[in-house]
């Protein structure tokens, strides 16, 4: 039987056949090349530090001085924030900030690892750690660790009405200076005089701490100054040192690279022995108080506290910013007993104003209301005094008027450069490697630095003359179009 097969007929493509076969192709061809741009691109942000950051000051980007340094790193580092990421960020902007910034420390460096450990959903780890808090950055290597907390992070001012708040951030600079903590091999030690009813400088011992300085605490009246101290510190002593204390002090002295930081106070009574070591060594503490009389320099309307100048940059090496002023608060006035004597010189750091002058001791409740200046600055402040041996070495001694500029929120505070100069001081001294200096970051727009008479003029101009102008406008299109 013979069968038939009907052929099949062949319909050719059509150019609109064509066009959405070649339409489709190419869609998908565009969507694959998307996602795997985006699988590229997740994979290299989050492995190498490939980010636009618009801020005119660069906040969200690490300074050369850290990328140089990490691109030398040489041994594993630790970086651990004690909170999830979410909640890190989720504290504010200048958080979000910080984050951006440790991020970079991971992608910068193969030897950093970074890790967020939320301790509300593993609260066991707590006991891994001691003094934490949720939200705080533990930076460990195999020799020491150290942890950060939000004052470390940010400087934090104190509002009248709403609390303290961020003002600025140095995420990076308390990050690096971490790092360079716990990798470095060795530590300047410092020891805090104890014994003379002195203060203790809990904020100052704090950033010395953080920035790898070895501190401990020694009463010279019944220990012996180690021989691996490079520096003492003497807060305001309200006792005078018998003779014993001041022959070990004069002993630490002569040895080569030694320093004494003294830092006197308007609480202290007459000290003889003391003042006397003191004059020795070219300075002499007065028995008065430095009263501002300018009120553009009066800082808080305390005639006690304003600004002061830096009068020689030998000790300002290692500062950011020199520009942002320091305070001395309640500062006795320093002299300068002699320029140089035999194989000690002496150079004046600080002084005040011109315009400031000084309340000696002895003047009474009575006197004080009607008290009238007699004499004008600029007084010392702060005066180092080097003894210079044989060799070229030195030890020195520098005296600062104020104990006062050494107070946790003065350290803290955005507004004065006092932490920032403390630590270029000692780090100068000292003559400290690989130190960096970076300065704070602030978020958000720049001041215009207008005046009350410019706001008042820009205020007139925005506020009557444009709306004025934009009404007449109205009115005459309005009064042409209904007569056109």
């Amino acid at each position: 039987m013979k069968k038939f097969w009907k052929k099949k007929e062949h319909h050719p493509t059509t150019r609109r056949q064509k066009y959405l076969m070649l339409s489709g192709a190419t869609t998908f061809l565009i969507v694959v090349a998307l996602v795997l741009l985006n699988v590229l691109t997740a994979y290299l942000t989050e492995h190498y530090p490939i980010s636009v950051d618009l801020t005119p000051e660069k906040v969200f980007q690490l300074t050369d001085q850290s990328k140089e340094y990490l691109s030398e790193l040489s041994e594993p580092v630790s970086i651990q924030v004690l909170t999830s990421e979410s909640n890190f960020v989720g504290s504010g902007e200048y958080y979000v900030q910080a984050n951006e910034v440790l991020k970079q420390y991971a992608q910068y460096s193969d030897q950093i690892t970074l890790e967020y450990i939320d301790l509300l959903e593993n609260p066991s780890l707590l006991s891994n750690y001691e003094d934490v808090q949720i939200g705080d950055i533990i930076v460990s290597s195999a020799r020491r660790s150290q942890t950060l907390t939000a004052y470390d992070l940010f400087n934090v001012e104190s509002g009248s009405y709403y609390g303290s708040y961020i003002t600025s951030s140095k995420a990076e600079q308390a990050m690096t200076s971490a790092i360079m903590n716990v990798t470095s091999e060795t530590q300047v030690k410092t020891a805090i005089f104890t014994g003379h009813g002195e203060q203790y400088p809990d904020g100052f011992a704090e950033l010395l701490t953080s920035n790898n300085f070895e501190v401990t605490s020694l009463n010279p009246t019944v220990d012996e100054i180690p021989e691996d101290v490079d520096v003492l510190i003497w807060m305001a002593p309200t006792n005078d040192p018998d003779q014993e204390v001041l022959d070990r002090v004069d002993a630490f002295l002569s040895q080569e690279g030694k320093t004494l930081l003294y830092f006197a106070d308007t609480t202290q009574p007459e000290l003889p022995r003391l003042d006397a070591f003191l004059q020795k060594w070219g300075i002499s503490v007065e028995l008065s108080s430095i009263v501002e009389t300018n009120n553009n320099k009066v800082i808080n309307m305390n005639p006690y506290f304003s600004t002061i100048q830096i009068s020689d940059l030998t000790l300002t090496d290692t500062m950011s910013d020199t520009s942002i002023p320091l305070t001395m608060p309640f500062a006795r006035p320093l002299e300068q007993v002699f320029e140089t004597n035999m194989d000690i010189s002496t150079t004046v750091l600080l002084k005040s104003s011109d315009t400031s002058s000084v309340i000696p001791y002895d003047t009474d409740s009575a006197d004080l209301e009607n008290w009238q200046p007699e004499e004008y600055g600029p007084f010392p402040l702060a005066i180092l005094s080097t003894k210079t041996f044989d060799d070229g070495e030195t030890s020195q001694v520098v005296a600062y008027g104020s104990s006062v500029s050494l107070s946790d929120s003065l350290l803290q505070s955005g507004s004065f450069a006092n932490a920032d100069y403390y630590l270029s001081v000692m780090n100068t001294l000292t003559h400290r490697e690989n130190v960096i200096s970076i300065q704070s970051k602030t978020l958000g727009g720049q001041e215009l630095g207008l005046n009350t008479a410019q706001v008042f003029t820009i205020g007139l101009i925005f506020m009557i003359v444009v709306p004025i102008m934009t009404l007449g406008c109205g009115m005459y299109l309005w009064i042409k179009r209904r007569n056109a």
